[in-house]
C-alpha cells in the first residue's frame, strides 16, 4: 500500500492544546490510503491511560515508527508555529506547511519573511488569517475540533448544592485569570454557596505564571517551589475563602468532562487566543453556560456558538515589548454582572441548544478539512 506521508511536528498528548490536537490528527488522520498521519515527536506522553479501542489501533501502528518512515517526495512536513517561526529541515520535494496559532500583533517583519518561505500557512481561527493577510501572508484557516462523543451534556455529580463557576488554560496574564479572580471575589461575598474551580496548572507554569500580576488587578501572585501553594495562596490573598475554591491539578483533556459536568457557567475573559479557545469550545459542546471574551480567534466563538459574549473590550495596555494590537481588556464589572445574572437566572441558555451550536466543530471535521487543504497545495 502507498501511502502520501503528512509528518507533524507537535506532541501527541493529553495535557496541552497542541497535544489533544496531535492526538486527534494522528488517530483520524489518514490511516487509509491515500494519506497517513506520522508525528516527528514519539511516543506519545499521557497523563491518563486513552482507551482500550484507541490503545489498540497505536499498538498497531507501532510498527511505522519502529521502521523509521522515510520521507519521499511529494510528502508533507506540517510545522507547529507560534508567535516565532521555526522551519524543519527537510529533503528536496517535501511540502512546507505551517500551522499557526500567533497572539503577537503585528508579527515581527523577520517573522512574517519567514512564513513566506512556506509552501502554504494554515491558520487557526478567523483572527489569526485576517491578521495574516494584513502582513501580505495568504492562509487557510481551520479551526480545531471538540471529541463531542466525550464532550457531552451531563447531570451534576458532586456538587448540586454549589453554584460553581469554571476558568480554565494555563495560568498567564493573556488567558485573563486576573479578571476571573477580581470579579468572583467580589460575586463570593455575597454568595457563600459560590465555588470556583481551576485547571489553570501547565508544563511551564513557572516560567509564564508571574505574568498574571502585569496587571495589577489582583494581589500578586508569589511563585513558590510548590506551585499548587502558591495558586492557592494567590487565590486566598485576593480574599477568596477557602471553602469557595478548588484549584486542580494538572488534568488529561479525557477526564475534563467529569469537571465540567458540576459547572453553572464558564467563563474565558481572556485578552487573546491566537485559536479559538479549545477549552471554551469542550465547555460548550458539554451545554454549559459560557461567557467568552469578544475579542481575538474567540471571535469565532462568539459569531457562531450559543454563548455570552463579553462585549466590553478596552485595549490592553503596552508592556513595550509584546506587540498586542487588537486584543481586549473584558471589564470586571461585566464579568461579574453576568454571574450575577445566570446565578439569579436572569441569563438562561438551553443546554441543547448550545451544544448543538457547536457539533458542527467535531475533530473528524476539522482533520478532513485540514487534509483537504493541504492535499491542494
Amino acid at each position: 500500500m502507498t501511502y502520501t506521508n503528512i509528518f507533524f511536528s507537535w506532541e501527541v498528548s493529553d495535557h496541552s492544546g497542541w497535544g489533544v490536537y496531535g492526538f486527534n490528527l494522528f488517530m483520524r488522520a489518514g490511516h487509509t490510503p491515500p494519506f497517513r498521519a506520522v508525528p516527528v515527536k514519539w511516543p506519545p506522553s499521557f497523563l491518563y491511560p486513552v482507551d482500550p479501542i484507541s490503545e489498540l489501533q497505536m499498538m498497531d501502528r507501532l510498527s511505522l515508527f519502529e521502521g523509521n518512515v522515510e520521507a519521499r517526495r511529494g510528502d508533507y512536513m506540517l510545522t507547529a508555529l507560534g508567535n516565532t517561526i521555526k522551519k524543519y529541515e527537510v529533503a528536496a520535494g517535501i511540502k512546507e506547511i505551517g500551522v499557526i496559532f500567533f497572539e503577537i500583533n503585528p508579527l515581527p517583519a523577520a517573522e512574517i519573511e519567514k512564513l513566506k518561505s512556506f509552501d502554504a500557512i494554515v491558520a487557526g481561527s478567523t483572527w489569526n488569517q485576517e491578521k495574516l493577510a494584513e502582513m501580505g501572508v495568504a492562509s487557510e484557516r481551520v479551526i480545531q475540533g471538540i471529541n463531542t462523543d466525550l464532550f457531552r451534556i451531563q447531570k451534576k455529580r458532586n456538587f448540586k448544592d454549589r453554584f460553581v463557576v469554571f476558568s480554565g488554560g494555563k495560568l498567564e496574564c493573556r488567558k485573563g485569570q486576573d479578571i476571573v479572580l477580581k470579579a468572583f471575589s467580589v460575586f463570593a461575598k455575597k454568595h457563600p454557596e459560590a465555588l470556583l474551580i481551576t485547571s489553570w496548572r501547565s508544563a511551564w507554569e513557572k516560567s509564564i505564571a508571574p505574568t498574571i500580576n502585569a496587571s495589577g488587578l489582583c494581589q500578586p501572585l508569589v511563585i513558590e517551589e510548590d506551585f499548587g501553594v502558591a495558586l492557592d495562596n494567590w487565590v486566598l490573598a485576593n480574599g477568596v475563602d477557602r471553602r469557595q475554591f478548588v484549584n486542580l491539578a494538572c488534568a488529561p483533556n479525557q477526564l475534563m468532562p467529569e469537571v465540567l459536568r458540576e459547572v453553572d457557567l464558564a467563563v474565558f475573559p481572556n485578552r487573546c487566543e491566537g485559536g479559538t479557545n479549545l477549552v471554551a469550545m469542550e465547555a460548550l459542546a458539554c451545554g454549559l453556560t459560557v461567557a467568552v471574551a469578544d475579542n481575538t480567534g474567540q471571535r469565532d466563538l462568539v459569531n457562531t456558538a450559543r454563548c455570552i459574549a463579553l462585549r466590553d473590550q478596552s485595549q490592553v495596555p503596552s508592556d513595550g515589548v509584546t506587540c498586542n494590537v487588537g486584543w481586549g481588556e473584558t471589564s470586571v464589572d461585566e464579568l461579574l454582572a453576568v454571574m450575577e445574572d445566570v446565578y439569579s437566572q436572569k441569563i438562561r441558555l438551553n443546554p441543547e441548544e448550545v451544544r448543538n451550536s457547536v457539533l458542527h466543530w467535531t475533530w473528524d471535521h476539522s482533520i478532513d478539512e485540514l487534509v483537504g487543504k493541504i492535499a491542494r497545495v
